[in-house]
C-alpha cells in the first residue's frame, strides 16, 4: 500500500483540479477564447453586411423612387383626364373634337402604361459589370425573381430588335416629354 499515488499529497497538490497547472484550465481557456473569437467575427460581418445593404438600399431608393413616383403620378392623371373626357356629353359640333380628344388621351394612356423601369432609371453599370465578372451569359439574372410579369418584359427586350419597340427617349427626357404630353392634354380636357 506504500505504493498507491492516490495518498500522495504532493502529487495532489500540483495538479490540482481547476489549478494553475491543470491541462484542462489551458485547454477550457483556449476553447473559449476561440468562442467569443468566432462569435465577435461572425458580429462584426454581420454588422458590416447590413451597414452594406442599408446604404445600398437608400442609394436604390434615392434613385429609383423619384422617377417611378412621376410616372405612377402622370398614368393617374392621364387616367383622370380620360375619364373626365368620357364622362363629358359632347355637343354636335364638337362631338369630332370630342373623340379625337378621347383617342388622343387613350394614346397617352397606352404610351404611360407601356413605360418600363427599364427606361426611366438610369443603368447600373456596377451591377451589370458584376453580373458579367460573375455568371455566365446564359444564366439567369439572379438580381429578380422570376415571375410572369418579368418573363414578359424580357421577351418585350427580344422583340424590341424585330421591330416592336423602338429605341427613343430615356429616363429625364421620356419623363419630360410624358409630362409635357400630360400636362398639354390637361390644359384641353380642363379649358
Amino acid at each position: 500500500m506504500d505504493t498507491d499515488d492516490f495518498h500522495d499529497v504532493s502529487h495532489s497538490l500540483s495538479h490540482s483540479q481547476g489549478g494553475v497547472s491543470d491541462p484542462l484550465v489551458d485547454t477550457e481557456y483556449a476553447r473559449l477564447q476561440q468562442r467569443y473569437t468566432d462569435a465577435g467575427y461572425r458580429e462584426g460581418i454581420g454588422e458590416g453586411k447590413l451597414s452594406t445593404l442599408q446604404s445600398g438600399f437608400d442609394e436604390g431608393f434615392a434613385t429609383s423612387v423619384p422617377p417611378a413616383r412621376t410616372v405612377g403620378q402622370l398614368r393617374g392623371r392621364a387616367a383622370a383626364l380620360l375619364a373626365i373626357a368620357l364622362s363629358q356629353e359632347p355637343s354636335q359640333e364638337s362631338s369630332h373634337e370630342s373623340s379625337q380628344e378621347v383617342q388622343s388621351l387613350r394614346a397617352l394612356v397606352a404610351d404611360l402604361a407601356a413605360v418600363r423601369r427599364d427606361d426611366v432609371l438610369a443603368p447600373d453599370h456596377e451591377a451589370v459589370a458584376h453580373e458579367a465578372e460573375h455568371h455566365d451569359a446564359d444564366d439567369y439574372a439572379f438580381e429578380y425573381d422570376r415571375n410572369e410579369r418579368r418573363d414578359m418584359e424580357g421577351l418585350e427586350r427580344g422583340m424590341e430588335g424585330i421591330g416592336g419597340r423602338k429605341e427613343g427617349l430615356r429616363e429625364e427626357a421620356l419623363l419630360a416629354s410624358l409630362e409635357t404630353r400630360v400636362d398639354e392634354a390637361e390644359a384641353r380636357v380642363l379649358a
